[in-house]
């Protein structure tokens, strides 16, 4: 009895977390099978805050979608990035469905995108419809799941929008339900020393703690003393399960307190798409470059703009001047309401610790509000405003130039400081022919040595590109076509007999700057030939227009630099 009235009484303090009504049960689940999620809402991708649910399908492809409810597909998107196929359900509510990674679409859907990508002319479109063109009924089958786009493995995503302003909510305040009986994990806290003055134990290094877990409440071993002084920030990992599951997801909210005050709080209610890369102002970057640790900072940075806080204190820093004992509280909950909690007792000083540096006159300070400019005879670099997230002391070196490159190799901070924004870079090339000066490009190479391509163009000796990563650079010139191979056994005969096949398939890889357009024909006319990035596949599926005989398939593939790869052969169908 006491079970059951726990869940009743967790079950309708559910949409009181929100501010906003939103409507309970007025979407059907997408699937026809248990909800079991691979990923939920607001978990900390790279980059970016997910946008949905990635509901199971088993590792399969192939499971039936269906509309959550009444409405029309207001957006058809087909893609090799991102959310591959995608579908997208405006409803009269006001809020919008959308349905990624699918393997196909229902034949009715099917055949209107099919139109419009003929008409195009392009494998890849993102069409807006009329709310008349095709209307949807809730339960209605309108894809199969699959794995396409930038997806890892067979999974529907899944995503509520608002219509008018396009943030995604979270789908549990719409009523879905997961199993969910377990609290959340904490696997790590972090103490940071945020003043010149500030310290922890009398240093100004990170401290990290993981906690221990002692009959189902987390504790600090009691050998981790801990002494502050100065502006301390806090942060803390933890992640989430469902009942049953072995994947981790993110957690839907974290509270810091001190002395039993609120100080810094966060939930995942929505969020906007363009303010999504701001995780990397949320997380500490700089442990997740290095270590992998995905801390989640309980203080905000001078130019964090998420709209997930609530009611922060002095942007979650908090001030120990005084000689005294202070208890810091970390709540962590999941949607349901199962939480954890973790006590941290901090010893403070009054003694502050002589660490002030003497600064160099020499020192370039960024203000991450303002634009930013560095400028000397080999590099150019313009870092708009609000790109940067907290203010940067700029570093820039240089040393000698990697084998193939064509300028020395320019060292700009390193990789564990983000970005929100791109800023452009331009290099000033050393013995570039002019004969190669449309094939030159940036890279990027890291710690590893492996090499990103950047992109840019070259004008008077000086490749530019915009960038969204900090690190080493060079130019490169990228002068090899893409390779094409034709994904079948050949015997030899032309033509080649392809009457019981389903499919022409090409492998297609470039080493360099990577696979920009293809155009595939047969007979002379344009055919609709999909993409595959994970894959390397390009393939062209048989349909009833191409009819029994010999017919020519020619596939014409270019790189970034326009450098040209050509396929063709004849065929019997």
């Amino acid at each position: 009895m006491k079970r059951l009235l726990l869940i009743l009484l967790l079950f309708f303090s559910i949409p009181l977390i929100s501010q906003t009504n939103y409507p309970i049960n007025y979407f059907a689940s997408p699937v026809n099978v248990k909800i079991t999620l691979a990923g939920n809402f607001g978990e900390i991708r790279p980059n970016h805050f997910h946008a949905g649910f990635d509901i199971k399908t088993n590792n399969k492809e192939g499971m039936s979608v269906y509309a959550a409810a009444d409405g029309y597909i207001s957006r058809i998107k087909t893609s090799p990035y991102g959310y591959g196929k995608a579908l997208y359900i405006t409803h009269p509510n006001g809020y919008t469905s959308v349905y990624g990674h699918l393997l196909s679409f229902d034949k009715n859907i099917a055949a209107y995108c099919k139109t419009i990508q003929y008409a195009k002319e392009s494998f890849e479109i993102d069409t807006l419809l009329q709310p008349n063109a095709l209307l949807v009924k809730k339960g209605d089958l309108i894809a199969l799941s699959g794995n396409t786009g930038g997806s890892q493995g067979p999974h529907l995503h899944f995503e509520i929008r608002e219509t008018s302003t396009e943030k995604p909510v979270n789908p549990y305040f719409f009523g879905y339900k997961v199993d969910d009986t377990i609290k959340p994990t904490i696997k790590e806290i972090a103490i940071y020393p945020l003043g010149e003055t500030a310290s922890i134990n009398g240093k100004q290094n990170i401290k990290k703690i993981k906690p221990v877990l002692t009959k189902g409440k987390y504790a600090i071993n009691k050998l981790d003393s801990i002494t502050v002084n100065g502006a301390i920030g806090f942060g803390i990992e933890c992640f989430d399960k469902e009942t049953g599951a072995t994947g981790p997801n993110g957690v839907f909210s974290i509270e810091l307190q001190s002395g039993g005050k609120r100080i810094y709080y966060h939930e995942l209610e929505k969020f906007s798409f363009e303010n999504a890369r701001y995780v990397n102002a949320h997380i500490d970057f700089a442990e997740k470059q290095k270590h992998n640790d995905v801390i989640q900072k309980c203080f905000l940075a001078k130019n964090d703009q998420l709209t997930i806080y609530k009611n922060i204190i002095n942007n979650g820093v908090l001030n120990f001047t005084d000689d005294s004992v202070h208890w810091i509280k970390f709540i962590v909950k999941d949607f349901v309401g199962n939480s954890s909690e973790l006590m941290l007792k901090v010893r403070s000083t009054s003694k502050i610790k002589n660490t002030e540096k003497v600064k160099s006159t020499t020192e370039i300070i960024f203000d991450c509000l303002k634009e930013n400019q560095f400028k000397n005879e080999e590099i150019l670099i313009t870092i708009p405003a609000f790109a940067l997230y907290d203010d940067l002391k700029f570093i820039y070196s240089k040393s000698a130039s990697p084998k193939g490159t064509y300028s020395n190799l320019i060292h700009i901070q390193n990789d564990e400081t983000p970005l929100q924004k791109a800023f452009s870079l331009s290099i000033k090339a050393i013995n570039l022919p002019d004969a190669l000066q449309t094939k030159a490009a940036i890279i990027s190479i890291n710690k590893k040595g492996k090499k990103n391509y950047e992109g840019g163009s070259c004008n008077n000796s000086w490749v530019t590109t915009p960038t969204k990563v900090f690190g080493n650079f060079a130019i490169i010139v990228d002068t090899i076509a893409p390779r094409l191979k034709l994904n079948l056994k050949d015997d030899g005969l032309k033509p080649i007999d392809l009457r019981m096949a389903k499919a022409i398939e090409i492998i297609a890889k470039d080493e360099l700057s990577g696979i920009k357009k293809y155009r595939a024909s047969i007979d002379g006319k344009w055919v609709l030939c999909e993409y595959e990035l994970k894959k390397d596949l390009l393939f062209f599926t048989f349909d009833e227009t191409v009819s029994s005989g010999i017919h020519t398939f020619k596939i014409e593939v270019r790189d970034d630099k326009n450098n040209l790869s050509v396929l063709q052969f004849t065929f019997k169908r």
